[in-house]
């Protein structure tokens, strides 16, 4: 027996009654578009269901509960992987690496989960399988009532959830303030670790495993109750809101400047500019002289906080130049033109009486009244050289 039809002229719950009623075996496969899903029957009873098969849902749901070891897992995920008859999670079931109890409560979630997400496909192509077995059978059995009655349940509960958590990338943070009441249980607690103020509801249920139904209504749970607010940009963002509060009441604080970086940091807005133009004009400013060896000891280390009666005072600085000194004779301002005529004539005068013609003969001989201005000449000795040259 092959049935085959499309989710528009026959409904979920219908086909699960008729193959119930027949109490058939097989898989019943979905699809709709990318997405494939499937329900397996035995004897007219749900064994397991998944509603994508590109996803290992079951097995993602026993890493996300925190039963499976690395070392199980990989042994696990290497059987099935060379073994396209055996599922995840009966290789981790026959290694003894899960408690059978408890895998036993996963398969069940998992299936109804998996049923309440292909009951809200409003389209899609279904085909049911004869005999066609179920890689993750391991004895459990769930009436089909009992299936689409939780299944629907949830679907009515569902339309309560979405008014508090509106979309699967709303992003969720803890909230600043305690509530009055602090119970809480351990799935809570788990789930409650993995929200940080950035991941989507989205990653939050992937990372869990647990279904979209069970994540998402576990945290609008923690939402109503108060451990948990729905961030609106930065709004719900408790540490957020701290950090630009203490922006705010840094204007008033006048806290000492220490460097560029930690300026923008401490202060914002016109205070940031103001500071900013005061760190500017302390750099700018020449180096002062090193301090004396004596006074090394004296001098705080970078990391001792000022004292309020030493914050914005500027250190005395050292004068690194000396003053230009004024002559006390100023003589008459030479001309740049009569330089060159000056020193001329200076050494042909010097040359002539020293006999040296050398010196004659490689200036150019001009008279001038001038003496040149040399500041690394000493004037009274020229002075005293000339005459004692002329036989004064």
């Amino acid at each position: 027996m092959r049935l085959e039809g499309t989710l528009d002229a026959f409904s979920l719950p219908d086909i699960f009654q008729l193959l119930s009623f027949t109490k058939k075996t097989g898989a019943l496969h979905l699809r709709r578009g990318d997405v494939h899903g499937v329900v397996h029957f035995a004897a007219g009873a749900v064994t397991g269901a998944s509603a994508d098969q590109g996803r290992q849902a079951l097995g993602r749901r026993l890493v996300g509960a925190g039963h499976v070891s690395d070392e199980a897992l990989t042994h696990a995920v290497e059987r099935a992987a060379n073994d396209a008859g055996l599922g995840l999670a009966k290789a981790l079931a026959e290694a003894g690496a899960v408690d059978e109890n408890a895998l036993h409560t996963l398969v069940s979630e998992q299936a109804i989960d998996a049923v309440f997400d292909l009951l809200r496909w409003p389209e899609g192509d279904f085909g049911f399988v004869v005999d066609e077995g179920n890689p993750d059978d391991l004895g459990v059995s769930l009436a089909v009532d009992d299936v689409v009655t939780e299944a629907r349940r949830r679907l009515d509960y569902w339309q309560t959830v979405s008014r508090t958590i509106p979309s699967p990338d709303s992003v969720l943070a803890i909230a600043a303030s305690a509530p009055a009441d602090l119970s809480i249980s351990a799935d809570e607690w788990w789930l409650l670790g993995l929200v940080d103020g950035r991941r989507g509801v989205h990653e939050l249920i992937a990372l869990t495993g647990r279904g979209e139904f069970t994540c998402v209504s576990s945290l609008a749970a923690m939402v109503d109750r108060g451990l948990l607010t729905v961030r609106a940009g930065d709004d719900g963002d408790s540490a957020a809101a701290l950090i630009r509060r203490h922006q705010v009441l840094s204007r008033l604080e006048g806290a000492p400047v220490t460097s560029s970086s930690s300026l923008a940091a401490a202060v914002s807005g016109a205070a940031v500019a103001a500071v900013q133009a005061q760190v500017q004009q302390v750099e700018a400013a020449p180096e002062p002289q090193a301090p004396a060896v004596s006074q090394l000891s004296a001098v705080p280390a970078m990391d001792t906080p000022a004292r309020p009666e030493d914050r914005n005072v500027t250190p005395v600085r050292a004068e690194p130049f000396l003053p230009r000194r004024t002559p006390d004779h100023p003589e008459e301002h030479i001309p740049t033109s009569t330089v060159t005529a000056m020193t001329a004539g200076s050494a042909i005068a010097a040359g002539a009486a020293m006999g040296s013609a050398a010196v004659a003969t490689a200036v150019a001989p001009a008279a001038s009244p001038y003496i040149e201005r040399d500041p690394s000449v000493n004037k009274s000795l020229l002075l005293r050289l000339i005459a004692g040259v002329r036989g004064l």
